[in-house]
């Protein structure tokens, strides 16, 4: 299963939604990898540092180029789980979403970062790739989420109806393991396995 996480916009929560993703699939027992394809290398920063600090992530991080990513069928095998934290655009992004089971768009509901979410969409849209917007970092009863799921719905998107909560906790998980608390995201990998079979 090849689930690329992709925004064009940077700083929206992509390395760690494949961390966690990775980190939900490895709790239940599958095999899980994140592949790093963007240049900044954050994902492998992460384990380096959660591994020197003694709390290795329990899955691999796999350095990915553009010739990793565009063997990606090939290299993936089907009983496991790949995710790939991509750059926010490029050659290396287009050939993990040609490679896709499914792509994970997170976003935070803040207007200016919909806005860039609505481009990806359409991006992905035009590729004829199987997504869901993930909304991330997001206040409960507030008036910024209201409106952006209310725009979701009239701009008739698909949307994980899991929402990931803004949380300190989550900024703090970068260079160790996350525990036993996900904040939702072993919900949205349910919600990719159900979305998949659909597709499929």
């Amino acid at each position: 299963m090849i689930v690329p996480v992709v925004n064009l916009k940077g700083g929206c929560g992509k390395t760690t939604a494949a961390i966690a993703l990775a980190t939900a699939a490895a709790q239940r027992g599958l095999r899980a990898a994140v592949y790093d394809a963007d240049p900044q290398g954050s994902a492998t920063d992460w384990a380096m540092v959660a591994a020197e600090a003694g709390d290795p992530l329990p899955f691999e991080v796999r350095s990915a180029n553009i010739a990793v990513t565009r063997r990606m069928r090939s290299r993936v095998g089907e009983d496991e789980w790949a995710f790939v934290d991509c750059p926010p655009s490029g050659a290396v992004t287009d050939e993990a979403v040609r490679a896709a089971d499914f792509v994970v768009v997170p976003t935070s509901p803040s207007p200016i970062d919909l806005e860039k979410t609505w481009e990806t969409c359409a991006s992905l849209r035009a590729q004829s790739a199987p997504y869901a917007i993930l909304l991330c970092q997001a206040e409960a009863n507030t008036r910024t989420l209201r409106f952006a799921l209310q725009q979701l719905d009239d701009r008739g998107e698909s949307y994980f109806e899991t929402v990931v909560p803004k949380r300190q906790a989550l900024a703090s998980f970068y260079g160790n393991a996350f525990g036993d608390e996900l904040y939702g995201y072993g919900e949205v990998l349910a919600e990719i396995e159900e979305a998949v079979s659909r597709w499929q």
